[in-house]
């Protein structure tokens, strides 16, 4: 799958915890594309460093540092030397995420100098990672969850980050329309702006184009497929792409695995007819 001997990327369904799923890697050569997760992500560094770039800012992340992202917000990752990198993701369902820390929680900062929560998450990872027994796998990854989010946390959103109405007008229609064909004028025509204003006012707020936003939506929305068992091809047209090697390709950019790989390693890949 990857060019490099040494890359590997590993999902898992954390047991005993619905809406939590875990994320095992490590990566030299690849560069993921920009995309998004429709819940929180909360990581540590193993060893190595990441670079990544979030909310129009690049960022470093070392085994002293938390990565923290808030849903839906789109983000790159690559090697930040020839060395590369090995991490672990958490990836929280906002309900899973609300059930843990409480309601409404927001990271305002992508990535935190936290040497001891750091080696608190990867201890939970990897209890939770290698389970046998609910409660202390359970009790040891909420812990850590808890604890980051009390820490580096906050539990409103800053008023620019709401007050986008006008976007938020054009995020429900690309939703409402990914298995269609989307073009810069309509969009445009949703926000209520000219297109050359829209693309420049759209850029700046999501730090994509709106191409790119729209991939990083149709990848996201064929994962969800491919968890809930239906078949690549479906999950494909579904959301927009033209065909299933088309989706293949876009999503092991975003996430380092291609569709029948993810669904083999969380466990929903459909049985042959």
């Amino acid at each position: 799958m990857f060019d490099h001997p040494g890359e590997f990327v590993t999902f898992r369904p954390a047991p005993f915890l619905p809406g939590v799923e875990l994320y095992n890697a490590r990566l030299i050569e690849h560069a993921f594309s920009a995309h998004v997760h429709e819940g929180f992500s909360v990581g540590v560094i193993a060893s190595g460093v990441e670079r990544f770039h979030y909310r129009g800012s690049g960022h470093i992340a070392d085994p002293a540092t938390l990565v923290l992202l808030n849903p839906d917000e789109p983000h790159t990752g690559e090697a930040a030397d020839e060395g590369g990198w090995h991490y672990h993701m958490v990836y929280l369902q906002p309900a899973a995420m609300s059930a843990i820390a409480g309601p409404q929680v927001y990271f305002p900062q992508a990535a935190v100098k936290d040497a001891a929560l750091s080696q608190m998450l990867a201890i939970a990872f990897r209890r939770m990672w290698q389970a046998d027994e609910p409660i202390a796998a359970q009790t040891a990854l909420t812990d850590a969850i808890a604890t980051i989010a009390e820490r580096h946390g906050r539990h409103a959103r800053p008023a620019s980050d709401v007050a986008m109405q006008r976007f938020d007008r054009v995020v429900d229609y690309i939703e409402a329309h990914l298995d269609q064909a989307l073009d810069l004028e309509r969009l445009a025509a949703v926000a209520g702006l000219s297109m050359h204003h829209f693309a420049r006012a759209f850029a700046a707020h999501f730090h994509l184009s709106p191409h790119r936003y729209v991939q990083a939506r149709r990848v996201l929305r064929a994962k969800q497929g491919l968890a809930g068992a239906q078949r690549p091809l479906a999950v494909a047209l579904d959301a927009g792409f033209t065909d299933q090697s088309h989706l293949t390709r876009w999503f092991r950019q975003a996430y380092g695995v291609t569709p029948a790989e993810y669904q083999q390693q969380i466990g929903t890949r459909p049985h042959s007819r």
